[in-house]
């Protein structure tokens, strides 16, 4: 099912897309960097994850109030 034409939905998409890049590429880095403390590993997924589930309410919150958005589901809600 297509996505909805709004660009307020395509902006928050884009957002939590890229929150979601940025969680998972902390999570499976190949990079030689300083190792973290685990209590630092820790602190950095959660504010990752965090703010991937933040993009991710905020373009559900949207599809519900928005009338282009409402009118058409997608698949990958």
């Amino acid at each position: 099912m297509p996505e909805p034409e709004c660009a307020k939905y395509r902006e928050l998409k884009d957002r939590e897309t890229r929150a979601h890049t940025a969680w998972t590429s902390y999570l499976f880095r190949n990079e030689v960097k300083p190792r973290l403390s685990g209590k630092a590993k820790r602190k950095h997924q959660k504010e990752e994850m965090e703010a991937y589930q933040q993009a991710h309410k905020a373009r559900l919150a949207h599809m519900k109030t928005c009338p282009t958005c409402g009118r058409s589901t997608p698949a990958d809600v």
